[in-house]
């Protein structure tokens, strides 16, 4: 199961505690959030969030004043992608925080005033003062409040808002997914304490056990770690049975640190990051030694508790490459990519991802066309990742839907998109079939029930009304742009500036990692349709920054175009981040 926020298991826990709609929605929508198979649009570190944008923005306030990194300019493009950010959340902020939003919106212009005055000559007491005036933890006190409310009802699409909200504070507070799926599974069946000791729980003291292979001794560990203990491993010493049995290979050393979290994954996951960072010594001081961290971990709880694991990794299969030839202009970007995503360290992990976009060609000013061509191709995301949702379980139910918008494989992958995007829209005469799979989705859906009945209903609602879906795509546009934005500041911060740690580092590097997969996506999209069409004569590729332009221009194009036309009935999203310009070609004759 893919999807674990949607299985069986929950589902009748759900059932036995006799939540309704909106309460299912709650939890499984920040499950879904926390969810690291979940694509860009979905994952906390890629939604809309004021109390990660104000975040952001005193961070960025602090660095300029103390080492002038970001500049000045780069330091307004992060306060207008947060002011952008922070005016599209504003609604859910009627429910608790809305003053202190709206001091932090009044700060933020008037220090961006400021330093548009007196530009690189910007005195660094001026960001400092403004810094120290902003408080993203006021923003994130209101929103634990909001469990209250969302709880006893919120209606759509705030309650979506809302839940998205409180899914960024919860990651930031340090909770991992599967951990809090279990705690939530516990507390169904107890309700013995609130909701909100179940998604901020206090962080207490855990110790992490990690084994370090390519030494035996750490010399002068206990310098760098003071409160660390280590242990030499010799692989024939251990019981037959012994986790660690594995894990050992040649010269091992078991290292046990204690970190402060707030559940036993997040514990190993700080473990490892803290272990890593000091291996950065030892690879420094030996350089023709090679020490990595095994991807076992055992992780001792408050109570005694000892919990073991390994280090998630997916397989399939069968694995597919991103295009059937070598694009020599992705090929940089590729490698780098998939550097970005075996590096430990978040800072870095988010620096390389900026290093592979900036492979491609992109640079700091053609920021604002990835950000549309991003919003273009999360577009598609949605409606696809909506499918798979709403289809999950009931095979009965989706027979008609099956016989209207055909999918191939035992995934059941669509055939088209636009198939299903048709059976989606409203139509005042729908024939026979149409008719059919419309209720069809809407009997799937109730079934369902909690977050992909509201997911249902939002679609319904944005492909309803054609400025409602321009709106959307605007605000995917300026969170990609804010995101983009802070990923650049990210990597000047790791390799200009030294920093290694940065408030939510780790959602940077998730988000990193994702916009550039999401990139090479729609990049190598088109390159195999280009390819494919491309006759003897005509071989020259257009090029990735030229797709970027192109895709941005598309989008302005189509945004003016959903705000006059009323209707979504000529949109395609089948190959919207393609070469073809068929975006509103749907219904043509």
């Amino acid at each position: 199961m893919r999807y674990q926020y949607l299985d069986d298991r929950l589902r009748q826990a759900f059932d036995d505690a006799g939540l309704d709609r909106g309460q299912r929605a709650l939890l499984q929508g920040v499950l879904r959030a926390l969810d690291p198979d979940a694509h860009l649009g979905e994952h906390v570190a890629g939604l809309n969030s004021a109390f990660l944008a104000v975040t952001r923005a005193k961070t960025a306030l602090e660095s300029h004043a103390a080492e002038d990194q970001p500049r000045w300019n780069l330091l307004r493009r992060i306060i207008a992608t947060s002011i952008a950010c922070m005016d599209a959340a504003k609604p859910a902020y009627a429910h608790g925080g809305g003053l202190e939003l709206a001091k932090a919106r009044r700060v933020l212009v008037k220090v961006d005033a400021e330093i548009a005055r007196d530009g690189q000559k910007v005195d660094p007491a001026v960001t400092a003062a403004a810094a120290a005036k902003l408080d993203p933890r006021a923003l994130r006190r209101a929103v634990q409040k909001w469990i209250g409310p969302l709880w006893n009802g919120v209606e759509l699409p705030l309650r979506s808002r809302m839940v998205a909200e409180v899914a960024v504070v919860v990651a930031v507070h340090g909770r991992d997914g599967r951990q809090l799926r279990a705690d939530l599974l516990r507390w169904l069946k107890k309700r013995d304490h609130d909701l909100g000791g179940v998604l901020w729980p206090a962080r207490r003291r855990h110790v992490v056990a990690l084994v370090v292979r390519g030494a035996r001794v750490l010399r002068h560990l206990d310098e760098l770690l003071p409160q660390a203990r280590q242990e030499p491993l010799h692989r024939n010493r251990l019981p037959k049975d012994d986790f660690l049995k594995d894990a050992v290979t040649g010269s091992s050393v078991l290292v046990r640190l204690p970190v402060e979290a707030a559940d036993v994954h997040t514990a190993a996951l700080k473990g490892r990051r803290v272990l890593s960072e000091v291996l950065d010594q030892y690879a420094a001081g030996e350089r023709l030694t090679e020490l990595d961290i095994a991807p076992v971990w055992q992780v001792s709880g408050p109570g005694g508790r000892v919990t073991r694991g390994t280090e998630h990794q997916r397989t399939v299969n069968n694995a597919y490459p991103l295009t059937a030839y070598w694009p020599e202009e992705l090929r940089s970007a590729m490698r780098v990519a998939n550097l970005a995503r075996q590096v430990d360290a978040p800072m870095a992990s988010a620096g390389l991802a900026w290093s592979a976009l900036e492979a491609t060609g992109l640079d700091p000013s053609k920021i604002p066309w990835l950000a549309k061509a991003c919003a273009l191709q999360m577009l598609r995301q949605h409606l696809v990742s909506l499918h798979v949702v709403v289809t999950n379980h009931d095979n009965e139910l989706r027979k008609p839907l099956d016989a209207h918008v055909p999918t191939v494989g035992v995934k059941h992958h669509l055939k088209s998109v636009d198939a299903w995007l048709e059976a989606l829209i409203p139509h005042n005469r729908p024939n026979e079939h149409l008719e059919a799979a419309q209720k069809a989705i809407t009997a799937l859906a109730e079934s369902e029930g909690g977050l992909v009945h509201d997911l249902t209903e939002l679609w319904r609602a944005r492909l309803a009304d054609s400025t409602v879906l321009a709106g959307w795509l605007a605000e995917q546009e300026d969170t990609a742009a804010a995101l983009l934005e802070w990923l650049y500041v990210t990597r000047n911060l790791a390799f200009h500036a030294g920093r290694f740690a940065s408030p939510a580092d780790t959602l940077t590097a998730h988000a990193g990692q994702a916009v550039a997969d999401l990139t090479l996506e729609f990049l190598g999209n088109w390159r195999t349709v280009e390819r494919r069409a491309r006759t003897e004569q005509s071989r020259q590729e257009t090029s990735a920054v030229e797709i970027y332009r192109r895709l941005a221009q598309r989008e302005d194009q189509l945004v003016a175009r959903l705000k006059r036309a009323g209707s979504v009935r000529r949109l395609s999203v089948e190959d919207i981040s393609g070469p073809d310009e068929k975006w509103w070609s749907r219904g043509k004759s």
